[in-house]
């Protein structure tokens, strides 16, 4: 019989194997995490994405909070939660940040394209 481990226990032997810079950074994205999902009563959201410059030498981190921003009426759901956390784990594992930074922005433009489809369905 085959046992799977759970995502505890894969997350600990990743963490165990990173250097003290790349813990420090997904400890980082951890507490983000835990931050965005305190829920605060929000103001009118807007309907169309909302142009934010991407500073220069962005990193993985920064894009994810520049998109949430850019894309504030898309609620994050556990499917795109985990595709950007799954982003973040590949950027500590050596992934250029470039490469992630544009698979990003391409999951948060369709979240809001489904969004947007979804949106004028019920209207």
């Amino acid at each position: 019989m085959i046992v799977q481990k759970t995502s505890h226990d894969h997350l600990k032997q990743i963490y165990q194997q990173l250097n003290d810079t790349n813990r420090d950074a997904l400890l980082k994205f951890a507490r983000f995490l835990l931050q965005d999902q305190e829920t605060a009563p929000r103001a009118a959201l807007p309907q169309e994405p909302v142009p934010i410059v991407p500073m220069p030498g962005e990193n993985v981190i920064q894009a994810l909070k520049r998109l949430k921003k850019t894309y504030p009426m898309i609620d994050a759901d556990m499917r795109l939660l985990d595709a950007a956390s799954q982003c973040v784990m590949q950027k500590v594992l050596g992934h250029p940040d470039a490469v992630l930074i544009v698979k990003m922005e391409r999951l948060f433009r369709d979240a809001y394209e489904q969004w947007r489809r979804q949106t004028e369905m019920q209207a």
